[in-house]
């Protein structure tokens, strides 16, 4: 069909320019015109003859007066760079779409990778706060239930009011504080204005679950850090846990996708810088929001 189509529409210009390019349909020619043009002398008064026709012997020279070939020739030629250039541009076009759903896509697939692992990192803190029959519990479950909650219903928007993420991480923070009592000192300070802000959904949350993953041990002295700072367009995110000698597994998954989402997100617009020592595990995180 689309070649079809092609064809028609080829035939159809051909047609136009033999009825136009015709030299009884000539509208540029003013050679017989009586009267002045824009106050000029009658063109081709005598003083600018036109060329002189070709002699009968001697082959046609080009330009000056058109022949079916030629004609159809420069038709066909013009209409070919038209139907390339559309094609052009509907090619751009596509890879832009397709491009776009690729990006939805690896985003979509990392945060089903994130959320299972943050469901299952929680669903254990609360257990253990159930075996030891805290009174705590209840408490855990309605925080548990609000992070959920969030998840379920703002983790797939592109964006969100920063106000409602700076939440959802002060709900795991008072979460992971019930979980953990006094083996962890927590210095966690929220600085600026959130107001008419939005952000990536769960886009920091890897950063401060990964200082309560690898930075706690009960037979240790646990430190962790988290400072948020709210500058005009720019979030500054700082992290840092002490290293203790965890049991659990170096996974990373989480942080590596959040990574990864960074790239995809926000292009250009932050900054990230991971210092990893003997002794401290650092993240200064800076992101250009909107």
């Amino acid at each position: 069909m689309y070649y079809l189509i092609i064809t028609i529409f080829l035939l159809f210009f051909l047609w136009i320019s033999t009825v136009l390019d015709h030299p009884s349909r000539n509208f540029l020619d003013f050679r017989d015109y009586p009267g002045k043009i824009l106050n000029h002398p009658k063109p081709f008064d005598g003083r600018f003859p036109p060329p002189p026709p070709p002699h009968r012997n001697e082959p046609m020279p080009f330009g000056f007066i058109g022949s079916p070939p030629t004609q159809y020739g420069h038709t066909t030629l013009v209409y070919l760079i038209g139907v390339v250039s559309s094609l052009l541009f509907a090619i751009s076009g596509r890879l832009q779409s397709v491009e776009k759903e690729k990006v939805k896509s690896e985003l979509a697939f990392l945060k089903a990778q994130i959320n299972p692992h943050f469901l299952f990192n929680t669903l254990n803190s609360i257990y253990a706060l159930a075996l030891k029959k805290d009174n705590k519990t209840a408490d855990a479950v309605v925080q548990l239930s609000e992070l959920m909650r969030y998840i379920m219903t703002n983790s797939n928007d592109e964006v969100i009011e920063l106000s409602k993420e700076i939440n959802y991480i002060n709900n795991f923070i008072s979460l992971q504080k019930t979980r953990l009592g006094n083996t962890v000192n927590v210095d966690y300070n929220v600085t600026g204005n959130t107001f008419g802000k939005v952000i990536t959904p769960l886009i920091l949350i890897s950063f401060i679950e990964n200082a309560f993953k690898y930075g706690v041990n009960p037979d240790q002295t646990s430190e962790i850090c988290v400072k948020i700072d709210i500058d005009d367009e720019m979030l500054n995110l700082y992290v840092s846990n002490k290293k203790t000698f965890s049991v659990q597994s170096d996974s990373g998954i989480g942080l590596h996708n959040t990574i990864e989402r960074l790239k995809l997100v926000y292009p250009n617009k932050h900054h990230l810088k991971i210092e990893d020592s003997l002794e401290k595990y650092i993240v200064n995180l800076s992101v250009k929001i909107r």
